[in-house]
């Protein structure tokens, strides 16, 4: 079953709805990154996260979902595109904590204070807003987010759902958001509703995200489907890019005690081999040409 985002409007309430799933993106980035259950549960929760918010963009936009906090996890940074490709990272990767119950359960992994910021970047236009971390729940922050920095009605609702062993058994999500005139009474209506039949969907097994559509909204015609898919823009050619802005003397140096070097990418974790030609020709490019053997 392929990850994705499917969209639909409520033109009785003139609400937009997106619903995500994003169980193999989740699961993706936990074996690239070699993350431990709390880091990739937390992670799992971003993404889906970031795939919501992705979903409000127009084309050629992209979505950075940052989070910071004081405890284990430090951190995690969310890439998300209008078109479905999505990377990122996470601070501390090995974090396993045993979680507390009821809101707070998340709070010995992300400890007492932080904050999220939102950066979208536009076509080369960037636009930054962020606000603190208030409750520690990732979805109750996002609902804080949009009220105060955005100020549009908006909910989020995010639901990771474990199967037999599988921490990542299910993770989907759901935003609703209104429209200039949109009816609030009905947005508020299913921020209570919806949670529990999301949470029965996941429990059951998930599937397709028209059939979570379904679950959450009988009736309603999916208008837009985007297939989700962890996916980098890092190449080999970028790692000597940023190889060369380190300057010929690292480079030389590199040359001289090692031969040959390799440039992890920090979003995916792919590894990119940089040979003892290839920094030849990057000193060549900075003017200092190799007597070559």
């Amino acid at each position: 079953m392929a990850d994705a985002v499917v969209r639909t409007l409520l033109n009785e309430s003139n609400l937009k709805v997106s619903v995500v799933v994003a169980t193999q993106v989740a699961r993706e980035a936990r074996t690239r990154h070699a993350l431990a259950s709390a880091s990739a549960s937390l992670f799992a929760q971003g993404l889906a996260a970031g795939a919501l918010m992705a979903s409000l963009q127009k084309e050629e936009t992209r979505i950075n979902l940052q989070l910071e906090c004081d405890g284990p996890l430090r951190g995690y940074f969310v890439d998300a595109s209008v078109s479905g490709a999505m990377r990122g990272y996470v601070k501390n990767p090995n974090v396993e904590v045993e979680l507390a119950e009821g809101q707070f359960q998340w709070r010995a992994a992300l400890g007492n204070s932080g904050f999220i910021s939102v950066l979208r970047d536009m076509g080369g236009e960037y636009y930054r807003s962020a606000v603190e971390l208030t409750t520690m729940q990732l979805q109750d922050d996002l609902n804080h987010y949009f009220r105060v920095s955005e100020q549009i009605a908006t909910r989020v609702m995010l639901q990771l759902t474990h199967l037999g062993d599988e921490n990542l058994g299910v993770m989907a999500g759901v935003l609703v958001q209104a429209l200039p005139d949109g009816d609030l009474k009905a947005l508020d209506a299913l921020a209570a509703a919806l949670p529990e039949r999301l949470r029965a969907w996941c429990d059951a097994g998930g599937g397709e995200a028209e059939a979570l559509l379904a679950a959450l909204l009988p009736g309603e015609v999916p208008i837009a489907r985007t297939d989700v898919r962890f996916e980098c823009t890092c190449s080999k050619e970028r790692a000597l890019n940023t190889l060369a802005a380190f300057g010929a003397d690292e480079i030389q140096e590199i040359v001289d005690t090692m031969g040959s070097t390799a440039v992890t990418c920090q979003f995916c974790g792919t590894k990119h081999e940089i040979t003892l030609v290839d920094l030849w020709d990057l000193l060549e490019g900075l003017g200092r040409p190799q007597l070559r053997n």
